[in-house]
């Protein structure tokens, strides 16, 4: 006949009825008794819900300016942008990069004239990053020649 080994809680080192197996993610190794679960469970989610309030805080400030926004005056950065998809800027700052991204479509590149209907891209081994003019288009690309 053999007799089961006696577990002990890991934490309190008393005899245990029921076991209760602690997550990975409390780095504990062995098996708890109820009430050192329970302490423990209590602690990791005080400690998770400091870390989302730490999180959102986060959350408020301008990715440009690191000032602290308002909820009702964030704002969400545009895709067209290029910036991170989870990033908000305010009010001033979300206007001067709107304004740098109509200058960039709307303009030409090279002189500053308004850019019409037809828009010319540059080719991407001349390395210019925005919109071009007929005019400039043709000189680039006949220096380029």
């Amino acid at each position: 006949m053999q007799f089961r080994k006696p577990q002990i809680c890991t934490l309190c080192n008393r005899d245990l009825k029921f076991k209760y197996k602690p997550d990975k993610s409390w780095n504990i190794s062995g098996y708890l008794c109820s009430d050192c679960h329970m302490k423990t469970a209590k602690e990791f989610f005080i400690k998770q819900q400091k870390e989302e309030e730490q999180l959102s805080k986060k959350q408020n400030k301008c990715f440009m300016c690191h000032k602290i926004i308002d909820e009702e005056k964030k704002k969400k950065a545009r895709w067209q942008w290029g910036l991170e998809s989870d990033v908000f800027l305010c009010e001033k700052c979300y206007d001067q990069k709107e304004l740098e991204y109509q200058t960039k479509v709307n303009f030409c590149v090279k002189c500053g004239k308004k850019i019409g209907f037809i828009r010319y891209n540059p080719k991407p081994q001349w390395k210019i990053d925005g919109q071009l003019c007929r005019k400039c288009w043709d000189t680039i690309k006949a220096s380029n020649n």
